[in-house]
């Protein structure tokens, strides 16, 4: 009987220690680092149907996106005035998956509905030419499918 008990304390010590360890490795996974993954930092964009096109771009610190407006030249569209994300910070959750928190700003002369309140969402970098986001345009790539012009050569 001694030895059954023995045995069944082991295995229990056994499972507690593993367990643990899993956590223990499970809570560094999703530590909270400061700025972007370095495999994010470009301008992404989204090659939406008609004049649905956008664009986002990361620093190591901050995001700023926005819709593109298309222009009187064929299938040519300017980057409107960007809004986004201050303040990064991100968690690795796996196989190439972030979690990206900030607080929103907006560019100068306008407010966006959650202005100066924290945002997170989540992202998966497919290759090092396409990004997925989980909510809102879903595919991004870092070639777009148009030419992209600068707002102020418009305004000329």
């Amino acid at each position: 009987m001694k030895l059954i008990n023995g045995l069944g304390v082991t295995l229990l010590l056994g499972t507690a220690v593993w367990t643990g360890t899993t956590l223990q490795a499970n809570a560094k996974t999703l530590t909270w680092h400061a700025g972007t993954p370095k495999s994010l930092r470009k301008t992404w964009y989204h090659n939406g149907a008609g004049d649905n096109k956008a664009y986002i771009t990361y620093s190591a610190t901050k995001s700023t996106g926005n819709l593109l407006q298309a222009t009187n030249a064929k299938a040519t569209y300017a980057k409107l005035p960007g809004y986004g994300l201050k303040k990064l910070k991100y968690q690795a959750l796996g196989h190439h998956v972030y979690r990206l928190s900030g607080i929103q700003y907006s560019p100068k002369g306008s407010t966006v509905q959650f202005d100066g309140q924290r945002l997170t969402y989540q992202v998966k970098v497919v290759s090092r030419h396409q990004l997925h986001f989980y909510k809102g345009y879903a595919k991004y790539v870092t070639k777009p499918a148009f030419k992209v012009v600068a707002l102020k050569q418009l305004t000329r």
